[in-house]
């Protein structure tokens, strides 16, 4: 592999130069010759595969040769005869999958030293080379798959359904190598999701899935390779690689909106047609695979506006097409499915509550009837808050007077340290599922709080009920406000809000403080105040305080708006004081 990588193969960020010595061995028999003990190795030697994780040279052949077949566009590679009517393009796509995968992977002795990703990305050319290769691949081998010829019998000699198995083997582990480069490399992960290698991956699954969700016969569905439980793993595995990238990602709402534009609950409503197992008694039990921990990472992204318009989207989309009957033969994923639809229609309802996000189109100052297309000069944000706007200096400073100076931080403790735009622009949503599931558990509150006193007696009166949506179902406990992440703890102002929030709540809280809300993004995790505390406190009376209703074609002119971008807002106006920006 060295003397073929060194002499036979041009390089791989140009596919179009004349290798050194073409006239020792052809690219097609280069191919040829290593396709066969390649997959020997990474299926029956140990030390084969740490061989294919610790030389340099191996990645290198195998990088370079993974790339020069990607960028063929054709079938055919350089010195084929075009005698041969074996498929070997469609089987070197199938077989460097697994190849790639244990190049990467994770060594199966932790003792044993293995080359850093960095290396295999080095030697392939870079990271959007790899990325662009290995989506092309998936895209191709997904094509193959869909027009192989139909198995005449559905039994393992079948040359069909053993060409079918290769592929579906594939993909399997093309999906487990994007979860780990993924997972391993920051900028891989943020290209994959950039070129839309969530909405490839779902359509490669959708395509797929009547290929390969086919009850046969007895002596395939149980075959230990071929079987229908081997067939359904390239499926947990697709979806546990969209689960990883979205929890992985700095900015898990994008992905979670991919997700669901593609289509992701309608291919997973129709993987209910088929039981987990043929014969469950022979198989381990269905567990939490890769389509039910997707399901229920998605619940948590549902408090987000930008998601609750992409499953208002997905519903048009059931609503328009035809329905078809199904049954449910796979139980345990209907089940999450039934919960998490539960969810969507909650989301949307919460979605509903008008008008939403009312600090974002009508000035903050105190009865300024003003809403933001009727702003003479340019929108005036608070840098403080970054949710309070106003239409002039003087709301600005009669705000700040008459009580925005205490509330303005926290507002800010609202949306968290980074002025995240999608908290800032979910407030209600956040805030509706807030209450509901806090008053839901009411019992659950009333037992964490006597618990938490019990536990911390000398902080009896500083305790704070924390509801944890970054997990579903939501849990609930309650800590001291010096112990939450992310959250001055000691800051004073606390105890004074507090007091606030008991003399002016109609309900006020028994036992603890106030609440809050922990909530993510992907990757990070924020402890936000109670979204539906701050508003109600920060903007009580505030807003249609002389009577008048809400009208919905205000908000519809806003949200068409181009001046509720945030490039057209003041975050920093010289021509106010500096105190009015104090946090």
């Amino acid at each position: 592999m060295q003397f073929f990588a060194r002499n036979c193969l041009p390089p791989p960020y140009d596919v179009s130069v004349t290798p050194p010595r073409p006239d020792l061995c052809s690219v097609f028999d280069a191919a040829k010759l290593c396709i066969t003990p390649l997959s020997l190795i990474c299926t029956k030697s140990e030390e084969g595969r740490h061989m294919l994780r610790s030389s340099v040279s191996v990645q290198h052949y195998v990088a370079q040769l993974w790339i020069l077949v990607g960028n063929i566009k054709g079938d055919v590679l350089p010195g084929d005869p075009e005698t041969t009517t074996d498929g070997l393009i469609s089987k070197l796509r199938a077989s460097f999958a697994l190849t790639n995968y244990v190049c990467v992977s994770a060594s199966e002795d932790p003792d044993k030293i293995t080359l850093p990703l960095s290396n295999y990305i080095h030697a392939a050319g870079g990271v959007k080379p790899v990325v662009f290769t290995l989506l092309r691949y998936i895209r191709r081998i997904t094509r193959d798959a869909a027009v192989a010829e139909e198995p005449r019998s559905w039994t393992p000699r079948d040359q069909s359904v053993q060409k079918l198995h290769l592929y579906t083997l594939g993909l399997d582990y093309s999906f487990q190598f994007l979860q780990t480069i993924s997972r391993q490399d920051p900028s891989c992960r943020a290209q994959l999701i950039r070129k839309g290698s969530i909405c490839t991956v779902l359509n490669t699954i959708t395509q797929i899935l009547p290929r390969i969700l086919v009850q046969t016969n007895k002596e395939l569905d149980l075959h230990p390779e071929m079987g229908l439980a081997g067939r359904q793993k390239v499926l947990w595995s697709g979806y546990a690689y969209i689960a990883s990238a979205i929890r992985d990602a700095d900015d898990g709402v994008t992905a979670v909106c991919q997700a669901i534009d593609a289509g992701l609950i309608q291919t997973l409503e129709k993987g209910v047609v088929c039981p987990p197992h043929a014969n469950p008694r022979d198989n381990p039990i269905r567990g939490r695979m890769g389509d039910i921990e997707l399901l229920f990472l998605l619940p948590t992204f549902f408090i987000y506006n930008r998601v609750v318009q992409s499953i208002f989207r997905h519903w048009f989309r059931m609503q328009s097409a035809p329905r078809e009957k199904r049954e449910t033969r796979d139980e345990g994923l209907g089940r999450a499915l039934e919960i998490v639809l539960k969810s969507t229609i909650e989301a949307m309802e919460h979605r509903r509550v008008k008008p939403i996000n009312f600090h974002e189109y009508r000035c903050s100052g105190p009865g300024c009837p003003t809403y933001t297309p009727q702003f003479v000069s340019k929108k005036r944000r608070c840098s403080g808050c970054l949710i309070s706007i106003y239409c002039s200096e003087k709301c600005q400073r009669t705000a700040w007077r008459n009580g925005h100076k205490k509330w303005c931080q926290i507002l800010r403790c609202t949306i968290g340290p980074w002025g995240s735009r999608d908290i800032r622009t979910s407030l209600r949503i956040i805030a509706g599922f807030e209450a509901s599931k806090i008053s839901g558990m009411a019992k659950a509150v009333e037992t964490r709080v006597r618990e938490a006193q019990q536990q911390f007696p000398a902080f009896s009166d500083k305790l704070v009920l924390v509801l944890d949506m970054t997990v579903y179902t939501s849990k609930i406990y309650v800590l001291p406000v010096h112990k939450l992440d992310q959250f001055p703890g000691e800051d004073p102002i606390w105890l004074e809000i507090a007091d606030e929030i008991r003399a002016q709540s109609d309900s006020p809280p028994t036992g603890y403080m106030f609440s809050v809300v922990k909530v993510h993004l992907g990757k990070s995790k924020l402890t936000l105040f109670s979204p539906s505390t701050a508003l109600r406190m920060a903007f009580e009376g505030q807003y249609f305080s002389d009577g008048e209703e809400y009208d919905s074609a205000d908000e519809a002119e806003i949200d068409g708006s181009k001046t509720l971008g945030d490039q057209d807002l003041d975050y920093d106006s010289k021509s106010l004081d500096d105190k009015c920006y104090d946090v």
